[in-house]
């Protein structure tokens, strides 16, 4: 079962892409699509992004940039997020939607 805030490489246009999964584990579990957001090695000073350290690299997490894709565009799961990194994003997904 894909959980929230694990993280893939996800096909995305025939390209590999790292991505973090956003979406709760029951709507993971029900539905044949997840949400997640994109993990990009380009960093920008935005307010929708999160810093995070992903196979020994800085990246951020896009926030601006969730999108829906379907489980099978998931390749392989490359790791977990810390629990900080967690809240962070709920957070900030929580401020974006209820502004």
């Amino acid at each position: 079962m894909v959980v929230r805030f694990d993280v893939f490489m996800c096909d995305s246009r025939g390209k590999a892409k790292p991505c973090v999964v956003v979406s709760p584990d029951e709507m993971n579990a029900a539905l044949p699509y997840l949400i997640v957001a994109p993990i990009t090695m380009v960093e920008r000073a935005f307010p929708c992004r999160i810093g995070v350290r992903l196979k020994g690299k800085q990246g951020q997490i896009a926030l601006d940039m969730v999108r829906a894709v379907p489980k099978a565009a998931l390749i392989e799961k490359i790791g977990t997020l810390p629990r900080e990194t967690h809240r962070q994003i709920l957070q900030l997904l929580q401020k974006m939607f209820t502004a």
